[in-house]
Order: C-alpha cells, then structure tokens, then sequence
C-alpha cells in the first residue's frame, strides 16, 4: 500500500474511476473531479481533491481504502461536502512540508 502519493499523480488522474472499499466485500466507484492547488510556498504542497460517489449512500467522514488503475492501492480521509442530482461529493486535503531544493 503506498504511503504517499504526490499532487502531480492525482493530477493526472482526474476525471477516472477510483475503487473504495468497505470491508471484505462492499465497493463503491468514486470519481475524482477535481484538484485545487492550494499551495502558499514552494516548500509546502497544499492540494484538494474532490470525489464524487453514488447518491444512493453517503459514507461518513473517515478513513477509507481506495485502489487505483495507474496510482494502487492507498488509505485516504475523505470527508462527505455536498449532494446534487449527480451524486454525493466527497474532499481529501492535503498539507505537507516539502525538502527544500538546494
């Protein structure tokens, strides 16, 4: 399971189809749909992702195990936004500390 995956492999991975996992069996197909760059320094990498599921269930805020085609297999604490006709929308922020460049 990967422990950290950078902004720029999440941004070539939008608009695809992510597998979440609840348990043994249970599966829910989430759309990432978009990346905000939210970063204020070159020392720190600051981004949003924003996922949309089905609108049958919204899944509480939590940690989740999700699977990628291109990216594998990764945890991620996904809290539910907002719901619209197309579905329930879910956000992961990222915040971290990047080596400065010499």
């Amino acid at each position: 399971m990967r422990e950290e995956i950078s902004q720029e492999e999440f941004a070539g991975s939008v608009n695809t189809a992510f597998k979440l996992k609840l348990g043994d069996s249970a599966q829910y197909d989430l759309e990432l749909v978009s990346l905000e760059d939210t970063s204020f320094a070159p020392n720190h990498e600051q981004f949003s992702l924003e996922f949309r599921g089905p609108a049958e269930a919204v899944l509480p805020q939590s940690i989740y195990q999700m699977e990628h085609e291109t990216i594998g297999a990764f945890s991620i604490f996904l809290v539910p936004i907002r719901r619209d006709k197309s579905g329930v929308y879910y956000e992961a922020v990222f915040n971290r500390m990047q080596e400065q460049k010499s």
